[in-house]
């Protein structure tokens, strides 16, 4: 058998060939006729989504054994092809899920562990591809090259099978946070956006994830990308209020010793130019008037101003001498939150997270975590406290140390469900040489690890 398909390919002979169709076009000063869409393949494709869709006739097995409180936690551990987990979740989470973490595999040119069986060997994408013609000559009117297609179609196909499943689990008013580096955030965005709906991306968030600079690059790269979509982007902005950060209260302060408690100076004016709100603000400390700012108006009428005024809400500067400002208590500010920005520069770096795993175990069994730190802020942000959090690329389990973490510290019930497939570990690696047997096993440790910690947080 091995010498019949060496004989094959030894038959194959490459020449070169011209893409008629495409020299036509370039040749002519017309549209000349033929399909043309706007869309983003691969090969492999139609095979992904075909996959997603197959049933599956397995079954999850407990193991109290293995388990902290089996008789009373509410957080799931689950070993497995999280391809295969997901569709196991679909009866009993389907529409039930606040917030998708997930932090995939970022596709360095690596073998994937994940066993799909769409995910092709070279005959098989060549000959998708139409790489070779009915004589085994390369065909140079295929649409991918070789060079630039399986290294990305493979990734895509095991992607866009598990969002596909992942976004059935999420409720309305869920979203999913994935984070991703340069090589394929590029390809993500077109997958989000087809499973999710293009109008369901809420935001790119931009984490700095290192401070140390690469001397020896071109630029360095000191930054990786977070993709957010939701479920239903109507129900979201409904809900957005919600999808706010906590105020520390910093810059805020009570130098008036106002009994309402410290407050922060907001100016007065705002953009526009509305008659209505544009008249005389006398200063009582000065008997001057102010006016608006040029192009701008004061941002409630004059009635609701001297409300303010009477309310001793207004002042005008640090000396008094100042334009109005409104005061904003630190208590409203708590109230209502932060709307977060889009660069994320204050959670975190990779080298933090790298820490905990040193904190925790004593050693570096796992290489590149993220930071709890980061994982934290957007528990924060996506949950309303009692949530359940899912992450199906679960690595050392900093999602589910983050929820316990989060849990402690501000007295929340979310719960968690992480899915991570035994993924074999380098026989030289720390985590090997310490006895763990692949990355589950790094991962249930921490989580047993991480919850003592917050049990002595919460105590």
């Amino acid at each position: 058998m091995l010498d019949e398909e060496k004989s094959t390919a030894e038959k194959k002979v490459y020449k070169k060939a011209i893409n008629f169709e495409l020299l036509k076009q370039m040749l002519s000063g017309d549209i000349l006729n033929g399909d043309e869409a706007y869309e983003f393949t691969w090969v492999g494709k139609k095979a992904s989504i075909v996959e997603a869709n197959k049933p599956i006739r397995k079954t999850l097995r407990p193991c109290p054994e293995e388990s902290v409180d089996w008789d009373n936690t509410e957080n799931l551990y689950i070993e497995g092809d999280n391809l295969e987990v997901l569709k196991l979740l679909q009866e009993s989470y389907l529409n039930s899920i606040k917030l998708i973490y997930i932090d995939p595999p970022y596709n360095t040119g690596h073998d994937f562990v994940y066993p799909d069986s769409f995910i092709m060997d070279n005959e098989d994408y060549n000959e998708g591809t139409g790489y070779f013609d009915s004589e085994g000559n390369v065909n140079y009117s295929r649409e991918n090259s070789s060079s630039a297609g399986k290294y990305h179609s493979d990734w895509c196909s095991m992607m866009y099978s598990r969002l596909a499943l992942a976004r059935n689990l999420l409720s309305d008013t869920g979203v999913i946070f994935i984070s991703i580096d340069v090589n394929e955030v590029h390809n993500l965005r077109k997958i989000c956006d087809e499973v999710f709906g293009a109008g369901n991306f809420v935001t790119d968030i931009i984490w700095n994830s290192r401070k140390s600079v690469s001397n020896d690059a071109v630029v360095s790269l000191n930054h990786n990308y977070t993709l957010v979509y939701t479920k239903n982007m109507t129900v979201f902005c409904a809900n957005k209020s919600k999808f706010k950060l906590p105020d520390t209260g910093e810059g805020f302060s009570n130098p008036d010793n106002d009994p309402r408690g410290p407050w922060k100076a907001d100016p007065f004016d705002s953009p526009g130019i509305r008659p209505n709100l544009t008249y005389a603000i006398k200063n009582p400390n000065t008997g001057e008037e102010c006016w608006p700012p040029k192009g701008r108006c004061w941002r409630t009428g004059e009635k609701e101003f001297l409300e303010f005024l009477a309310d001793n809400r207004i002042v005008f500067g640090k000396t008094g001498n100042s334009k109005p400002q409104l005061k904003r208590f630190l208590a409203e500010a708590q109230d209502k939150g932060l709307t977060p920005k889009s660069l994320w520069d204050d959670c975190g770096t990779a080298t933090e997270g790298t820490k905990e795993i040193l904190d925790l175990f004593g050693s570096k069994v796992f290489d590149t975590p993220k930071p709890v730190g980061f994982v934290n802020k957007i528990i924060e942000l996506a949950t309303s406290g009692d949530d359940l959090v899912l992450d199906f690329f679960s690595g050392s389990a900093t999602t589910a140390h983050a929820v316990l973490k989060f849990n402690a510290e501000n007295n929340k019930k979310c719960k968690y469900i992480m899915v991570q497939i035994q993924e074999s570990l380098d026989e030289k690696s720390v985590a090997a040489n310490e006895g763990y047997g692949n990355l589950a096993e790094v991962g249930k440790e921490r989580i047993r690890r991480a919850g003592n910690l917050t049990v002595w947080l919460s105590s």
